[in-house]
């Protein structure tokens, strides 16, 4: 999965993320050889690992948060677009992974 192919899915997605927080996602978007669902969810812990990673942070770790967050509720959006049957398993590899 591209990053290109990544704008692409996030361009179809209504309703649109705020410019903001899209401007979040596409900072952090990468390459990847995952299919969409896992890729997303790995940039949505890549994000939080990097919140985590500053404790003392306050509000402006805000924005950060939300694209966490955002990649790991688009990373199932993605999955029950392709199999809603695989969600579970989703949900499974989101809750074992540690930061």
């Amino acid at each position: 999965m591209t990053r290109r192919d990544v704008l692409a899915w996030l361009d179809a997605r209504r309703p649109a993320p705020p410019a903001a927080l899209r401007a979040s996602l596409e900072a952090a978007l990468t390459d990847s050889a995952e299919p969409l669902p896992e890729h997303l969810a790995e940039l949505g812990r890549r994000v939080l690992v990097r919140v985590v990673g500053r404790p003392g942070g306050g509000r402006e770790l805000a924005l950060d948060l939300l694209a966490a967050d955002a990649f790991v509720t688009y990373a199932f959006e993605a999955q029950a677009e392709a199999d809603v049957a695989r969600l579970v398993a989703l949900a499974e590899r989101v809750a074992g992974a540690r930061t």
